[in-house]
């Protein structure tokens, strides 16, 4: 299906682009002076979803979303709830393939960050 390109889609998806791992209220907060409404924001990642731009990555207590790049992993500080993308080679992880076919992974890690711990 094709969609549109709207300048609405345009700035929501160059915010996440920018600034990434972004809820709905943090992006309706960066757009502010477009006044773009709740509703646009919702229609627009859903339909940047759908054409494989972004994707909804879940913390424990979080929705956010993300721009679709290289596989990697999450580290959510628990005090300042920034998320950090993690390159795949810095976590080991082993999977048994006789106890199923993995076609996907996500991992979020939890901790405080360098800058909380300072």
């Amino acid at each position: 299906m094709q969609f549109r390109n709207t300048k609405q889609k345009s700035m929501i998806f160059s915010t996440i682009h920018k600034y990434g791992h972004l809820s709905v209220e943090q992006i309706k907060a960066l757009l502010e002076k477009e006044r773009i409404s709740i509703a646009t924001i919702y229609r627009n990642l859903n339909i940047l979803s759908l054409e494989g731009k972004i994707k909804k990555i879940y913390s424990d207590d979080l929705v956010l979303y993300e721009t679709i790049k290289d596989e990697h992993y999450h580290f959510e500080c628990t005090k300042c709830k920034k998320v950090i993308d993690i390159d795949p080679k810095f976590v080991n992880i082993k999977i048994d393939h006789s106890i199923a076919k993995t076609t996907r992974k996500t991992l979020f890690l939890y901790g405080i960050c360098s800058n909380c711990q300072n």
